[in-house]
């Protein structure tokens, strides 16, 4: 071997290796080192505005704090020390003027504070005095007790702005009781200030909240004071606020029970106005609902969150001490208050992108040429290795010595086409000269290394499908289970076979298609259509020949000497009954040794005849391929048709005598049965498993038996039809001995399967009767 032909496998990965390096590498470590580069910058510049930007608001949020801290103080004065001034001007003063103090101090403060919503006074007897402003009006309502028990009474007096009495009406009290108030309660047992639990009125949409104060009066009973605020105020407030661009602030007490804030009337009519439900729902406050849990994991102060892609700060303070402490959460988005850095982050970013954009072009334009240089060469490569194949391929199908032998096989042709296409099948079709029979002269199965043929199609069952061959153009169909155009005949030649896409090439004559090649899941027929339409070429030559060898031998045959009339055949009749007149004058079926009986066998599959699925369907079905196959046994005048478990046995020819057309006729009976059996199967959704078997041969018949007597054939031909039903190559094919083939090759289309040995016969032929000339 000279030194030049030697190839070292370490060479070439290298070179792959450094090219890859040259046109891939290169490229991308220039354009990640700017990238790194720039980010190493950028991020260093986002953490030093970020850590100024958080500063900043941290101080910003302080302030806001210390400003809602001391208006909630101002908010909760009227109760704090209103309460302290009521409770000294009544302690003192007579049992007569304790009611007028109690009106004008409450009436002041109704005018002039709004966030007061009513005031409460009473004692240790029952007495109750309210007055609120007028629900209906600008004016007041003052409300008194009166009476006792079940008599007892609210009188409600309604004055003007100026307290001019407008009306006076009055209602049940319902067992009311002041003493049995929380805010009653609360401050006689701690005997001071005391501030209720926040309670919602469904009917105002108002939530209040009551501080109370406890005194003695000059009669020596107890008093108790009370003022009602209404939170809607420190909500209002609170909404007014502007916290950044999208802040918000609440005030929760320490179990989270929301107070004032944003949506307040949403969560009381969610919570069904019951303020033990009024919590922080995530759904509603997601950031200030994280806000609190931060909260009471690491109390009061300033903290970062992060909330739905989006960085938060939050603030926890305290608020003025009352009896049930309250909360300020105050949450803002950090972008609101860091909006120059992100616009000096974006900047940055802008002409960072710039300088990677230009980097990336230029790494990728090296990077391109490389890659088109690399596919360019790949490409030229396997071109070249395809076109190697190709001319491989054609050179053996050229040397073929008998490829236009019209009584040769050619199996190269097909085996070219699987090894070229990847195909897992490919098969050549003949169009027959009435355009409505498609015949497999052979299939190749690249996975078995087999072929098979004679696989007839009609174009009664598939007109679609040979409305796309007559069409003459090449197609591929991905599924042709899918397609409306090929859905048959995968149904009766793909399915079994278990391939799904289809590839389509006409075989072109002089007046059009004449046949076509199908390649079944073959990857790369599209790469080599033109190798499938010069072999294409072929096929249609060898059609042409095949088609004047036809037409010589039957001239050689009609130039032939009729051959000697034979007595009539007993075939005129169908299951002859024994004891019946034949046709040739004689009581019951003729007995003796019959030299020239066509004896053909036809083998079911055990799940046509055996399944118990549903036994009704399965009968059905049996009858109808029974009926059909009778009526064709009839038409082509078979002496008898008997079906026996899966097996039929059809007999012509049964005369002492031999018949020459006894031959052809149970071919073209077999033909027809075929494609009967396969369009009922097929229209009851069943795979074609049956195969069939013809021998001509000498064979005995006698009647047998007594009462009745049983007419019986037995002979080497009845054996011989079997077997070669049972060895066909196929489903669906009709395998032929050597003498049928012999008798009817001028007229009728054969392919050779080979020679095999059969007991007491020795080495013969058989082939696969394909279909009419």
């Amino acid at each position: 071997m000279n030194a030049d032909e030697i190839v070292d496998p370490a060479d070439a990965r290298s070179d792959q290796v450094r090219r890859f390096l040259l046109h891939v590498g290169v490229p991308i470590f220039g354009v990640v080192l700017v990238v790194a580069v720039i980010a190493g910058i950028g991020l260093h510049s986002y953490r030093s505005i970020r850590s100024g930007a958080l500063a900043l608001t941290h101080d910003l949020l302080v302030s806001e704090q210390n400003y809602i801290a001391q208006e909630v103080g101002d908010y909760l004065g009227p109760a704090t020390a209103g309460t302290v001034i009521a409770r000294d001007m009544l302690e003192h003063g007579s049992q007569a003027a304790i009611i007028k103090i109690f009106n004008s101090y409450g009436g002041s403060m109704l005018r002039h504070v709004p966030q007061v919503h009513s005031f409460y006074l009473a004692d240790s007897d029952g007495h109750f005095d309210l007055i609120e402003r007028d629900p209906k009006g600008k004016g007041l309502e003052t409300t008194q007790l009166t009476g006792e028990g079940a008599g007892a009474q609210f009188v409600h007096q309604f004055r003007d702005e100026k307290g001019n009495m407008l009306r006076t009406e009055s209602n049940p009290t319902g067992n009311f009781d002041p003493r049995t108030r929380e805010w009653f309660r609360g401050t006689a047992e701690s005997g001071k200030l005391y501030w209720s639990a926040p309670y919602l009125i469904s009917q105002t949409g108002q939530m209040i909240i009551t501080a109370s104060i406890v005194y003695q009066g000059l009669d020596g009973k107890t008093f108790v004071f009370a003022v009602n605020l209404s939170m809607n105020e420190l909500t209002n407030f609170l909404d007014s606020l502007k916290i950044g661009k999208n802040g918000h602030a609440l005030i929760v007490d320490q179990d989270g029970h929301l107070l004032a804030g944003r949506h307040m009337l949403d969560v009381a009519k969610k919570a069904n106005w019951d303020p033990s439900k009024m919590v922080l729902d995530p759904q509603t406050y997601p950031a200030l609902a994280q806000a609190f849990d931060v909260y009471r994991v690491l109390g009061y102060g300033p903290h970062a969150i992060r909330s739905g892609k989006r960085n938060f700060v939050t603030m926890a303070a305290p608020l003025p001490s009352t009896a049930k402490k309250w909360v300020l959460i105050l949450v803002a988005p950090e972008s609101d208050f860091a909006n120059f850095a992100m616009v000096d982050g974006r900047q940055n970013l802008l002409f960072s992108l710039m300088i990677v954009a230009l980097a990336a072009l230029l790494g990728g334009l090296l990077f391109r040429q490389g890659r088109r240089t690399d596919r360019v060469t790949a490409e030229l490569a396997g071109l070249r290795a395809v076109s190697g194949r190709e001319s491989q391929a054609l050179r053996a199908v050229a040397g073929y010595p008998a490829l236009f032998d019209p009584t040769d096989e050619a199996l190269i042709l097909t085996r070219s086409l699987a090894e070229m296409t990847l195909a897992r099948r490919a098969s050549v079709w003949r169009l027959m000269h009435d355009g409505a029979t498609l015949l497999c002269v052979d299939s190749y199965d690249a996975r078995h290394d087999a072929h098979s043929g004679g696989f007839e199609l009609s174009r009664t069952d598939l007109q679609a499908f040979f409305d796309l061959v007559t069409h003459g153009d090449a197609i591929t169909v991905p599924d042709a289970g899918a397609d409306e155009r090929t859905v048959s005949f995968h149904r009766l030649f793909m399915r079994t076979f278990g391939s799904r896409s289809l590839f389509l090439a006409p075989i072109l004559g002089a007046s059009g298609p004449i046949g076509m090649i199908t390649l079944e899941d073959a990857p790369r027929a599209g790469l080599v259509s033109h190798f499938v339409a010069m072999i294409g070429g072929v096929v249609s030559a060898r059609f042409s020949a095949q088609h004047y060898s036809a037409v010589a031998a039957a001239a050689e045959e009609l130039a032939a000497p009729p051959a000697e009339e034979a007595e009539h055949s007993l075939g005129d009749g169908f299951l002859i009954p024994p004891g019946s007149t034949q046709a040739d004058g004689h009581g019951g079926p003729v007995e003796g040794l019959f030299p020239a009986v066509a004896v053909m066998v036809i083998t079911f599959a055990d799940i046509i005849t055996s399944s118990r699925d549903d036994p009704a369907r399965i009968i059905a079905l049996v009858e109808a391929l029974a009926l059909q196959l009778q009526t064709v046994a009839r038409d082509h005048g078979l002496y008898s048709i008997k079906m026996l478990g899966h097996r039929l046995v059809c007999v012509a020819g049964c005369t002492h005598t031999p018949d020459p057309a006894a031959a052809e006729r149970m071919a073209n009976a077999a033909l027809v049965m075929r494609e009967a059996s396969l369009s009922i199967l097929s229209r009851a959704d069943l795979d074609p498993v049956f195969r069939m078997g013809i021998d001509v041969g000498p064979v005995f018949g006698g009647l047998l038996g007594n009462d009745p007597k049983v007419f019986n054939l037995w002979g080497d031909a009845i054996g011989m039809a079997e077997m070669m039903a049972q060895g066909a190559p196929d489903v669906g094919t009709i395998q032929v001995s050597d003498e049928v083939y012999q008798l009817l090759r001028g007229r009728f289309l054969f392919r050779e399967r080979g020679r095999f040995f059969v007991p007491h016969a020795g080495m013969t032929r058989t082939y696969v009767l394909a279909g009419r000339r």
